[in-house]
């Protein structure tokens, strides 16, 4: 599990080096400026630290998360690992370690590390295509949904919402391929006493 883990820490700290500097890159040629609200500064620039506060917590969230995951995998119903795609619209619930969402949310809390590092690559290149003036893939997505929606922080989410669901289907389709084959999992412990 520690391999595991460690793995995924290392794979989002270099994806998220490549996505802010890409975002660097393309934005100090003029090729292009921040989209997301959160760490955008006024001028439409990277706010770094903003950027870097926001992704650790992310982290540390989805690194304990995956432990919790990792542990409990054998505790995944079956029902979700035969067909992963029931996973992928059922993910609103607010208490992950309930009895009644466990089945689910250790199959979740186990791909949202995937997803991460899937959307995270996927931010660096269409980065890299920005700053190379290459035709990329989600500005036009965000300008038919600005259109639609406004600018500001309702379109960003709303891009975000349509392109994390495609990741989202294909990190739980490999996640529910690895736990199937028994790759990763460790089975729950069973409590002392």
């Amino acid at each position: 599990m520690f391999r595991i883990v460690s793995i995924y820490v290392c794979a989002f700290i270099l994806l998220t080096a490549a996505d802010v500097g890409t975002t660097l890159w393309a934005s100090s040629i003029g090729a292009g400026q921040e989209f997301n609200h959160a760490v955008a500064t006024p001028e439409g620039l990277l706010a770094v630290e903003r950027i870097l506060l926001i992704n650790g917590a992310m982290l540390l969230f989805t690194a304990g998360m995956l432990v919790w995951a990792l542990r409990n995998a054998d505790r995944i119903d079956p029902r979700y690992l035969a067909r992963p795609e029931r996973a992928v619209f059922n993910y609103f619930y607010l208490n992950p370690f309930s009895s009644k969402n466990i089945p689910k949310s250790v199959l979740h809390y186990l791909a949202l590390p995937l997803v991460m590092l899937i959307f995270k690559a996927f931010a660096s290149m269409n980065n890299t295509l920005i700053g190379f003036n290459v035709p990329d893939l989600v500005t036009p997505l965000a300008i038919e949904v600005q259109s639609l929606v406004g600018e500001g922080p309702a379109a960003f989410w709303v891009v975000i919402f349509i392109l994390f669901h495609p990741m989202w289907w294909l990190a739980l389709r490999i996640t529910a391929f690895a736990a199937r084959r028994g790759i990763a999992v460790e089975p729950s412990r069973p409590a002392a006493g």
